[in-house]
């Protein structure tokens, strides 16, 4: 494990040695590097494995271009909680800016119950008309639409046949 080591007047921090690794662990780092689903779980377990084979938190931190301490929160959380430590916690990150319950209220609706003269929505009447959506993107607005289960297709132009038996043959 680590432990502190002192040198002259400084208290240096040092790093699990490799022998401190099971080989299950390991191997269990050099696989979630490789296969797992997720691109920051896969970072932080080549992080990690890095750490393991006996490379200081600086040198493995300069190698993935993050800090330190991240480095040495990822090792020191992993040999507490295995993979799962890897994952993002819940209520971590930012805060959708999106009511999606107000979305769905206006998506699933007619334009013309919200006093816009059309008959249906397209992202960028649903960016000027649901409050929470105003200074969206049209990809953010899809992204929005998707998370509330909601698809989306684009309206497709249409016209009727010039056909005076057209009625008929429809039939």
């Amino acid at each position: 494990m680590s432990g502190l080591v002192y040198a002259g007047a400084i208290l240096y921090r040092q790093e699990a040695s490799v022998m401190d690794w099971s080989k299950a662990q390991l191997d269990e780092l050099a696989d979630a590097g490789h296969r797992h689903p997720v691109p920051g779980i896969r970072m932080k377990a080549r992080a990690v494995l890095a750490v393991a084979r006996g490379n200081s938190y600086s040198a493995v931190a300069a190698m993935f271009d993050v800090n330190y301490h991240s480095v040495s929160s990822w090792t020191h959380r992993y040999r507490e909680r295995g993979l799962a430590a890897f994952g993002i916690a819940h209520g971590r990150g930012r805060r959708r800016r999106v009511d999606e319950a107000e979305l769905v209220k206006y998506a699933l609706q007619s334009p013309r119950n919200f006093g816009v003269n059309r008959s249906r929505w397209t992202l960028r009447l649903l960016t000027e008309t649901v409050p929470s959506l105003r200074g969206f993107s049209h990809s953010g607005v899809l992204q929005a639409l998707r998370r509330c289960g909601i698809s989306y297709k684009r309206g497709q132009a249409w016209m009727l046949s010039p056909d005076p038996e057209y009625e008929k043959k429809d039939s």
